[in-house]
């Protein structure tokens, strides 16, 4: 009797694939856009970090170090410091230099965005950015600040009206930060693992970012060419995209009855960035079998190609957009989850 529990686990995949399809989730990274404003190729001025010098030197010092540099991220971060020395150095008439003076004198206050306002315009800043790390309820000390969670206010000031910016609160703790961070594990120190975890989640404000999510393939059993489909997922489940797709389009050309890896092709498609191409593949998987599995994909192809191009301000695609806001609504959380 033991021996036939795989067999009838294999058969009833089988008649799943008919009905549906096995699936396994598998890790896929796509762009998400700035939550706040995209201050990509600006310059931004720091007006400063509010709170206790021994959490926000370290987040001021990192975020001027490690300001995205690579294509399609890079910005400059500029420091009040800095700002006042170039606004010294340009200026020639005491009223200017008057207005240095005081600035630098008002950094330990962390002077208010219209301090600084006149001075970053004249220095070509677009944006101005102040943080404030937030106390817990009636905190009357910095020793009430809870050494194991940073919750930090962040104001994003435009210096245009095109442009005006927002605000927005990040709370992190020790444990979070180590989730979204895994290599922040091998910090032992508390403060550190904070700082740098604040620090790459305020750029998420302003800048596009990967996030890693986790998308459902389709896993066959019986049909022709099932065991190179599996094969395929095996190699998308350790990150071996190019491998997978190249496996799934043999059995595609082979096999075409085969869907799972027709809808597999269409994610490989949407993982290379390929949306154009993911999004034809995968309409044409639903035309074969509209599946719940085939419909949710095309909407988290879509969901994803849009979060893309909001990133990077780019057009409308060419083939425009196939998926209404009321289709996106109902499977947003089923096939948009962040890990």
């Amino acid at each position: 009797m033991k021996s036939s529990v795989p067999l009838l686990m294999l058969l009833a995949c089988g008649y799943l694939l008919l009905v549906g399809g096995c699936r396994t989730t598998v890790p896929i990274h796509a762009w998400t856009p700035p939550q706040l404003e995209s201050a990509v190729g600006k310059r931004v001025a720091l007006s400063g970090v509010r709170g206790p010098r021994e959490l926000t030197a370290g987040i001021q010092r990192q975020l001027i170090s490690q300001a995205p540099d690579d294509p399609g991220r890079q910005l400059a971060m500029i420091s009040l410091a800095e700002l006042v020395a170039y606004e010294s150095r340009s200026s020639r008439d005491d009223a200017h230099k008057k207005n240095g003076i005081q600035l630098v004198s008002a950094v330990e206050e962390v002077p208010n965005d219209l301090a600084v306002a006149s001075v970053a315009r004249h220095q070509g800043i677009d944006y101005v950015l102040r943080g404030e790390v937030i106390r817990k309820r009636n905190a009357v000390a910095q020793s009430n600040y809870d050494s194991e969670t940073l919750s930090m206010s962040w104001r994003l000031t435009g210096l245009d009206a095109e442009h005006p910016g927002g605000g927005r609160p990040i709370v992190l703790n020790v444990n979070t930060a180590r989730d979204l961070y895994p290599d922040l594990a091998f910090v032992s120190d508390l403060n550190e693992v904070l700082t740098q975890a604040m620090v790459r989640e305020t750029f998420r404000l302003i800048t596009p970012t990967v996030d890693r999510f986790r998308i459902k393939l389709e896993t066959p059993y019986l049909l022709p060419g099932s065991a190179k489909v599996r094969r395929g997922n095996l190699a998308a489940r350790k990150g071996r995209w190019g491998e997978a797709e190249t496996l799934w389009a043999e059995v595609r050309e082979r096999h075409p009855t085969q869907l799972a890896a027709l809808h597999n092709l269409a994610l490989a498609a949407a993982a290379g960035q390929d949306f154009t191409r993911a999004k034809k593949l995968a309409r044409k998987a639903i035309r074969y079998n509209p599946s719940q599995l085939h419909k949710q994909t095309l909407v988290w192809i879509e969901l994803k190609q849009r979060a893309y191009h909001q990133a990077f301000s780019l057009p409308e695609p060419p083939e425009g957009w196939f998926v209404t806001d009321e289709a996106v609504s109902p499977v947003v959380a089923q096939t948009s989850t962040n890990q």
